[in-house]
C-alpha cells in the first residue's frame, strides 16, 4: 500500500526568542502555581493551565492546541527528542523551586545543559534557486495569520518614520503602498514597481539644464568692426551666452533591475534647446558682419547674393552702407544671435544575448543613438552619436569589455546637439577594463581607437566654413588615425591615482598648414595623484600632448582626439579647459571649448582633427573640499605651456612665439540642497592670467597702422581673462 502523505508540521503560534533559557527561570510547576512576576514559557498555550504530573505517572505537556508530546519520567531518550524551543523543563511536584530537572530532581549534566556548545544543526541545503511558480502547491501549509502573495513588488508593510520629526518628505518607508510618479518615494514610472505583469518597468524622467556664462575671450574686431573708427586687430571681448536644454527619458525595459543583467531596453530621449549669444564685435554671431545666419531658425536671414561685386566700392552697397556708417552695431543682430533647436538625442535599443556563468557574466548588444565614454575622463572619444555597441562582463565581474562602431552624424552648431544627417566620419573602439589588476583597487585599461574621417566641405549652421579648415592650403582630405591607449583608475593603498597615455598613428593625405600630406605618430600622457584626508581631497595633475616641431616636413608629430570632453583639471570651472578661443584673428580656434589639447582646427565637433599643431604641457594642483554634505568646493591651479610653438608661427607668419601661455586659477562650488541629484545648483569663477606666448598671439595691434589714430591701448593684451559660470539642473 503506498505510504500515506505525512502532515507537513504546522509551526506554532508564538515564537520562543530564548530556547536556551536554564531551569528555573520560567518553568511549569508542579503546583500549578508560577513565580509572581514571571511568565509561562513561549510555546506553552498561555489559556490553559499547567497539568499536575504525579511522580512516576504518564505526564501530557501541552505546546499549543494542535502539537502534543507524550514522555514517561523514565523515558529520557524521548525526552530528550523534545523540541527545544518548546519545551524547557518540567518540574516534580517534590523538587524545590529553582533547581531539579526531569533526571530525579538533579540539575543537568554538563553535557545536556542549555544551551549546548559545539553543536550544529543540519540543515538541507538547496542547490536549485529556481522558483516554483506562481501557484504554489495547493498542498502546502503556511504559517498562522500568513497567505501567498504573487506579485513580490506589492507586498505592502507598516509605514515607518525614519526620523521622529518633520514631514514624510525624506520618509521613504512612510508610505506602505507605491506612488504613480515620485521624486523620493517607490513610485510606478519611475522603475520601482512593475508596469507590465513583475519584470516590465518604465522609468520616466523629466530634466533641464540652464548656464548662464559671462565671459571674456579674444575676439577679433573683424573686416567691419561694431564700433566706428576701432583699428584694433583685437576688439572687445566681453561675451554673455546662455544655454538651455529641456529633455525627457523614457526607458522601458524587462529584468530584475538590481543585480540579474536586463533581457531588453528601450531608451528614448529628445531635447529642446534654446540659445542667446551676446558679442561686443561682429563676426562672432555670424561670419557675415550683418548678422546673417547660414541656415535654421530663430534670427537668421538669408543673405543677399554678391555677384554684383566688381570692385572695392560695391562692397559698401552690399553691406547696405554699413561699411562707412558711424552707427555703433552693439546690441544690434550684429552682435546678437537667440537659435533653438530640437533633437531626438538618444534612441538606442539594448538586447541581451547570453549568460556566461552562474554570477550573471554577460554579454549583450545596444544599437542606435547612445552615450559612449571610451576612458575613465573622456579625453579621446566622449559623445552621445548614432553607433553600435557589444559589451558585457567575464570573471565574475572582474573583465568589462566594448566593441563599439559610430557612423558620425552632424552636430548643430550653436546648441552641438545631433541632427539626423551624416557626416561622412566612421569611429570604432575596442577596449576592455580589468579590475584589482596586480592590486585590489586599481582598474587598469587598455583601448584601440579608429577615425576614419572623409573630407568634404562644409558650413555650419551660422555660415562658417568648418570642413576643411581655411588655413594654409585649402582642400578636401581624408584623416585616417589609430590609437593605442593604456590607462587606470583606482587607489592603492591611500593614494588615489587616475592616469592615461595613448599613441596615434595613421596619415592625413593633406595637411592644410603643412601644405603636404603627412604621416601621423602623436603622444598623450595625462595623470592625476590625489589623497583623500577627511573630508578633503588633495590633487596633483600633469598633462602632456606631443607638438610638432617642424610644421612642413611630412610627419605630423602633434596629438589631437577624436571627440574629447574631458573632466579634469577643474572641469567646467577652469577657463582653460572650459573656454575655446580664436587663433589670432584666423577662421580657426587656437584650442576648442571644452578640450585640452590645442590643435588648430576649425571646431570640435564639426572640423576635422589636425595632427600639426603646438602640443601642451599642464601642471596643476588642486583640492576638492565637502565642506558640508550638502556643499562642495573645488579649487584649482594650472600652468600652462605649449610643446613646440612652430604650428603657431608658421600659421600666423610671425617669426617669434614664445611658449608660455600662461596660469588658471578657478574655484567652483556645487550645492545639492536635498542631498540628492534632484537639484544641482553649481557656481564657479575661471580667471587667466596670461603668459609672454599668449601675449605673442594676441597682441592687439604689434604695429601702427600709417592713417589710422590708434587707441589708447594700442598693442596691449588683455591682461586679465575671466569665467563666470552659474548652472541650475533640475530633475524629475
Amino acid at each position: 500500500m503506498p505510504r500515506e502523505r505525512e502532515a507537513s508540521p504546522v509551526a506554532p503560534s508564538k515564537f520562543n526568542p530564548d530556547p536556551g533559557v536554564r531551569p528555573g527561570e520560567a518553568r511549569v510547576l508542579g503546583a500549578g502555581k508560577m513565580p509572581f512576576g514571571l511568565q509561562p514559557t513561549f510555546g506553552l498555550d498561555p489559556l490553559k493551565p499547567p497539568v499536575n504530573f504525579p511522580r512516576g505517572s504518564l505526564r501530557k505537556y501541552e505546546l499549543s492546541p494542535s502539537l502534543e508530546r507524550r514522555a514517561t519520567q523514565e523515558d529520557e531518550p524521548l525526552i530528550e527528542a523534545l523540541p527545544r524551543k518548546g519545551i524547557l523543563s518540567v518540574e516534580p511536584e517534590s523538587a524545590p523551586f529553582g533547581g531539579g530537572s526531569l533526571f530525579g530532581g538533579e540539575p543537568l549534566p554538563p553535557g545536556r545543559a542549555l544551551p549546548r556548545r559545539n553543536t550544529r544543526r543540519n540543515l538541507r541545503v538547496e542547490t536549485h534557486f529556481e522558483s516554483g511558480g506562481l501557484h504554489p502547491d495547493p498542498d502546502a501549509s503556511y504559517p498562522p495569520h500568513a497567505k501567498p502573495r504573487p506579485n513580490r513588488y506589492r507586498v505592502p508593510f507598516m509605514p515607518w518614520r525614519r526620523y521622529t520629526g518633520g514631514s514624510l518628505t525624506e520618509q521613504p518607508f512612510g508610505h506602505p503602498d507605491p506612488a504613480l510618479w515620485h521624486w523620493y518615494r517607490q513610485s510606478v514610472l519611475k522603475g520601482d514597481v512593475p508596469i507590465i505583469g513583475q519584470d516590465i518597468f518604465l522609468n520616466l524622467t523629466a530634466f533641464t539644464s540652464t548656464e548662464f556664462e559671462a565671459k571674456r575671450v579674444p575676439t577679433p574686431s573683424m573686416i567691419s568692426a561694431a564700433v566706428p573708427g576701432q583699428s584694433e586687430f583685437f576688439g572687445r571681448s566681453e561675451q554673455i551666452s546662455i544655454q538651455n536644454n529641456l529633455a525627457f527619458s523614457a526607458l522601458l525595459f524587462r529584468g530584475e533591475t538590481a543585480f540579474k543583467p536586463l533581457e531588453w531596453e528601450i531608451k528614448l530621449t529628445p531635447i529642446y534647446n534654446l540659445n542667446y549669444l551676446q558679442s561686443r564685435e561682429t563676426g562672432i554671431v555670424s561670419p557675415d558682419p550683418r548678422g546673417f545666419l547660414g541656415g535654421g531658425p530663430g534670427n537668421n536671414l538669408t543673405p543677399p547674393g554678391n555677384g554684383f561685386v566688381d570692385n572695392p566700392v560695391d562692397i559698401d552697397t552690399l553691406l547696405g552702407g554699413q561699411l562707412f556708417s558711424d552707427v555703433d552695431l552693439t546690441g544690434t543682430r550684429s552682435t546678437e544671435r537667440t537659435r533653438d533647436f530640437w533633437a531626438l538625442q538618444e534612441a538606442s535599443v539594448e538586447i541581451h544575448l547570453k549568460d556566461l556563468s552562474s554570477n550573471y557574466d554577460f554579454i549583450a548588444f545596444r544599437g542606435g543613438n547612445q552615450l559612449f565614454t571610451s576612458d575613465f575622463r573622456g579625453f579621446i572619444f566622449n559623445d552621445i552619436n548614432l553607433g553600435y555597441r557589444l559589451f558585457g562582463n567575464y570573471w565574475n565581474n572582474r573583465i568589462q569589455y566594448n566593441f563599439a562602431g559610430f557612423s558620425m552624424r552632424e552636430k548643430d552648431t550653436n546648441s552641438e546637439l545631433n541632427t539626423f544627417d551624416e557626416r561622412g566620419q566612421e569611429v570604432v573602439i575596442a577596449n576592455v577594463y580589468w579590475q584589482d589588476f596586480i592590486v585590489k583597487g586599481y582598474t587598469a585599461t587598455a583601448s584601440f581607437h579608429a577615425n576614419f574621417d572623409e573630407g568634404d566641405i562644409h558650413y555650419d549652421r551660422n555660415g562658417a566654413i568648418v570642413r576643411p579648415a581655411p588655413l594654409g592650403t585649402v582642400a578636401p582630405h581624408d584623416v585616417d588615425v589609430y590609437y593605442l591607449g593604456w590607462g587606470g583608475d583606482g587607489h592603492i593603498g591611500r593614494l588615489n591615482i587616475s592616469h592615461q597615455f595613448y599613441q596615434a598613428l595613421g596619415r592625413d593625405e593633406l595637411n592644410g598648414l603643412a601644405g603636404r600630406p603627412v604621416d601621423i605618430n602623436g603622444q598623450f600622457a595625462a595623470m592625476e595623484l590625489s589623497y583623500d584626508r577627511d573630508w578633503i581631497r588633495y590633487k596633483a595633475s600633469f598633462i602632456y600632448a606631443s607638438g610638432d616641431a617642424d610644421t612642413e616636413d611630412g610627419t605630423a608629430t602633434g596629438f589631437d582626439t577624436i571627440l574629447d570632453n574631458p573632466n579634469f583639471i577643474g572641469g567646467p570651472f577652469s577657463y582653460y579647459l572650459r573656454q575655446g578661443f580664436n587663433l589670432g584673428g584666423t577662421v580657426v580656434n587656437f584650442k576648442q571649448r571644452s578640450s585640452l589639447i590645442p590643435n588648430l582646427r576649425t571646431s570640435k565637433t564639426q572640423g576635422q582633427a589636425n595632427f600639426v599643431n603646438p602640443g601642451l604641457y599642464l601642471w596643476g594642483l588642486g583640492v576638492e573640499i565637502d565642506v558640508t554634505p550638502k556643499l562642495k568646493s573645488f579649487i584649482n591651479v594650472n600652468y600652462i605651456r605649449m610643446a613646440e610653438s612652430d604650428p603657431v608661427r608658421t600659421a600666423l607668419l610671425v617669426d617669434k612665439v614664445d611658449r608660455e601661455l600662461g596660469w588658471d586659477f578657478s574655484l567652483g562650488f556645487q550645492y545639492r540642497p536635498m542631498l540628492t541629484d534632484n537639484v544641482i545648483l553649481s557656481a564657479g569663477f575661471g580667471a587667466f592670467l596670461p603668459g609672454r606666448g599668449y601675449k605673442d598671439i594676441y597682441r592687439r595691434n604689434p604695429n601702427p597702422v600709417p592713417g589710422f589714430q590708434p587707441t589708447s591701448d594700442a598693442g596691449k593684451v588683455d591682461s586679465f581673462l575671466y569665467s563666470g559660470l552659474i548652472a541650475l539642473n533640475l530633475a524629475y
